[in-house]
């Protein structure tokens, strides 16, 4: 009766791992090692559950000789690094000290250059010539040293400076009135001009310049004193080549015949220079006294052997007549030339 009853109690719930070790790829093996565990000690339990997982991957084998290599390239790239990082620091540092120096020289002036020392012009009356020359200087001294009269004030102030007589007294009488000329330099220059320059002046200036002649001087006499007349005027350069022209003596115009006609000023001058220094380096012969020219009213001038050479030169250079030396006509209107009757 107790056998009997001992077994009619119910059997104990299924062994949930069991199951699933059961179910497990390889069920054997579960259910070996499951048997084990349950009728073994707890010291060998222990065993089991510590013993390392067999479906783990092993950790790959690592070479000495490869790890050594690659520990010496770390430290190396290690030192590469450290040494760009103190680079960096120092061009950190040298550009802070160029931004700080530029700006030290932002704020700093400009240097003033060395102006030109320009010598100051004679002082003028107000009557005698004109003050062209001294108002040229000046404006030249204004452009060289522009930081030393860098006011009209100032300007004005120079230029009464260099004024004397009349036009010192004049001056003066715009100053003590307050004059608006005193703070504006081009109005006192215009002021000063209406006040000394009589207006007629460029009339006359026109009448120098279409009545000078060469005569006799050099071309190279001559050609300053006509430029100087030709700058006082607004006239165009072709109108001041053929007034040139006109003004030069007979030989240096009848040696330009049958060259090529110079079309500004410049070439006008540059070209009766290189005539007139021409004859004047020709050679010169000495006539001799024992056979003197003389003319009869029977004989022609050029038929008694020829002009010295001397004699034709001065005829050319002093604008005379080439045949016979007259002063009143040329060469090719002279009288006593032979075809020329109808000048007689």
């Amino acid at each position: 009766c107790t056998l009997t009853q001992t077994y009619t109690h119910p059997p104990p719930p299924p062994n949930t791992f069991e199951n699933n070790c059961v179910s497990a790829p390889n069920p054997p093996l579960a259910v070996a090692a499951l048997g084990s565990s349950q009728h073994a000690t707890p010291a060998r339990r222990a065993t089991v559950r510590s013993s390392p997982r067999r479906d783990r991957m092993p950790e790959p084998a690592i070479d000495p000789a490869e790890f050594e290599r690659l520990k010496a390239e770390v430290l190396y790239l290690r030192g590469v690094v450290d040494r760009m990082c103190t680079k960096v620091e120092s061009l950190t540092e040298t550009v802070l000290q160029l931004s700080t120096s530029v700006t030290s020289l932002q704020r700093q002036p400009a240097p003033v250059s060395a102006e030109p020392r320009i010598g100051l012009p004679d002082k003028w009356n107000g009557v005698d010539g004109r003050p062209d020359g001294l108002l040229a200087t000046l404006d030249m001294l204004f452009e060289c040293q522009p930081t030393k009269y860098a006011t009209a004030r100032a300007k004005v102030a120079l230029l009464t400076s260099l004024l004397s007589g009349q036009a010192q007294e004049w001056a003066a009488a715009l100053y003590y009135n307050k004059s608006a000329a005193c703070n504006d330099y081009a109005l006192f220059v215009e002021e000063l001009k209406k006040a000394f320059v009589p207006p007629s002046s460029e009339v006359k200036v026109e009448s120098q310049l279409l009545h000078l002649r060469q005569g006799s001087r050099p071309v190279c006499h001559f050609a300053p004193q006509f430029r100087t007349l030709a700058a006082k005027l607004q006239w165009g350069d072709a109108s001041l080549r053929s007034i040139f022209l006109e003004g030069l003596a007979d030989y240096i115009r009848d040696e330009m015949t049958g060259r090529e006609a110079p079309k500004t000023l410049d070439e006008a001058v540059d070209l009766a220079l290189k005539i007139d220094q021409g004859v004047m380096s020709r050679p010169r012969h000495t006539p001799r006294a024992s056979k003197p020219f003389h003319s009869t009213s029977n004989e022609e001038p050029m038929q008694l052997g020829g002009l010295p050479k001397e004699e034709k030169e001065r005829r050319w250079r002093e604008g005379l007549c080439a045949y016979c030396g007259s002063a009143r006509h040329r060469r090719p209107q002279c009288p006593l030339r032979p075809g020329n009757d109808d000048a007689r």
